[in-house]
C-alpha cells in the first residue's frame, strides 16, 4: 500500500484511510471486527468526527486504538455537535439501529427525524476547544493528528473566529488548518477566500462525482482527502450492470476476467480514487451490516 506524507508534519502514513461514520450502526462486536480487518489489511488512518454516532463514533474507535496509537493517524471533526447524552437518547438510538438492521430502507428517514437534536456551525474558537477535549477524551489520546471543520461554509467576513481557531487548539492537534466534508463548490470557494484555512482539504471524488478534474493538485502542498469512491457511486454503477448484462460481459472480457463481480468492481472504483489523488489519502467506508 502506497504512503503520503501529511504536510506540515514528520509523518507519513498509508494512502488508503478507513472511515468511520458506519461503525455505530451496528454491534460493537461487528465494529471491532471491521476496524480489526481494516488494520490488518494495512490501513493506519483513521477518520471519524465528534458528530458519527450521535458522539459515540469516537469511543469505539478509541476503544479499538488502544496499544495501536503510535503506529496510525487519526482525523476528527468539529462543528456538528451531537445532542447530550441521556439514558432517552440511548434508548431511542438502540432501537433506531435494530431498525435499520431489519429494515434499511428506514434509514434515511430515521436520519431525518433526528436532525433537529444536531447543532451545526459550532466553529468559535470556544466550541473548538470544547469539542476537541472531548475527542482526545474519546479517542483516548492526547493529540490527533488532523482536526478538521465539518461543513463548514466560508463566512463573508474574514474576521471571524473560525479563520483563527487553530491557534487556540494547535498545540493538541498537529494539523488544524482545514476545510473538510463540503459540496465541492464550497471547497472552491474557501480556496479563494479563505486559503489559510486549506492546508488540508476534504471533499467527495468517485468515478461518478469527478470532483479532483477541476482542482489542480500538482504542485500544490496541501494535502487532499478524498471520500465517497464506492457508496452511492459503487451502488449506482452496480445497478447499471445487473440491468446491463452485455456490458458487464464485454467490461469483464476487457479486463480479462470470467465476470465483473462486486470485489473487482469495488477494487476498481477503489483504483480510480487512488489514481485520482496520487499524493492524497482516499477514505474507504464500509456499510456494516
Amino acid at each position: 500500500m502506497m504512503e503520503t506524507v501529511i504536510p506540515g508534519l514528520a509523518v507519513r502514513t498509508r494512502a488508503v484511510g478507513f472511515g468511520c461514520s458506519s461503525l455505530t450502526g451496528t454491534s460493537p462486536s461487528n465494529a471491532n471486527r471491521v476496524l480489526q480487518t481494516a488494520f490488518e489489511a494495512g490501513v493506519r488512518h483513521f477518520d471519524t468526527a465528534r458528530y458519527y454516532g450521535y458522539g459515540e463514533g469516537e469511543g469505539i474507535l478509541g476503544r479499538f486504538l488502544k496499544g495501536r496509537r503510535s503506529e496510525v493517524t487519526i482525523s476528527t471533526k468539529f462543528g456538528i455537535e451531537p445532542p447530550r447524552r441521556t439514558k432517552a437518547l440511548a434508548v431511542g438510538l438502540h432501537f433506531s439501529r435494530r431498525i435499520v438492521r431489519l429494515l434499511p430502507a428506514m434509514r434515511g428517514l430515521l436520519q431525518r427525524g433526528t436532525q433537529s437534536l444536531v447543532k451545526s456551525g459550532a466553529f468559535s474558537a470556544q466550541q473548538a476547544q470544547v469539542s476537541l477535549e472531548t475527542s482526545l477524551r474519546e479517542l483516548s489520546t492526547d493529540y490527533i493528528d488532523i482536526y478538521l471543520l465539518h461543513d463548514y461554509i466560508v463566512s463573508e467576513d474574514p474576521r471571524t473566529s473560525c479563520s483563527r481557531f487553530w491557534k487556540t487548539v494547535s498545540r493538541r492537534a498537529r494539523s488544524a488548518r482545514l476545510v473538510s466534508e463540503l459540496a465541492f463548490e464550497n471547497v472552491l470557494q474557501a480556496l479563494e477566500r479563505q486559503p489559510r484555512l486549506c492546508s488540508v482539504l476534504q471533499f467527495q471524488n468517485s468515478v461518478l462525482t469527478r470532483n479532483t478534474d477541476h482542482l489542480s493538485l500538482g504542485n500544490s502542498d496541501r494535502l487532499v482527502i478524498t471520500h465517497g469512491a464506492l457508496g452511492g457511486s459503487y451502488r449506482s454503477v452496480l445497478t447499471f450492470l445487473e440491468a446491463r448484462r452485455d456490458v458487464a460481459k464485454d467490461w469483464a472480457a476487457k479486463l480479462g476476467c470470467p465476470r465483473l463481480d462486486e470485489n473487482t468492481l469495488s477494487a476498481l472504483m477503489l483504483n480510480y480514487a487512488e489514481d485520482a489523488n496520487p499524493k492524497g489519502l482516499v477514505l474507504f467506508l464500509r456499510e456494516i451490516p
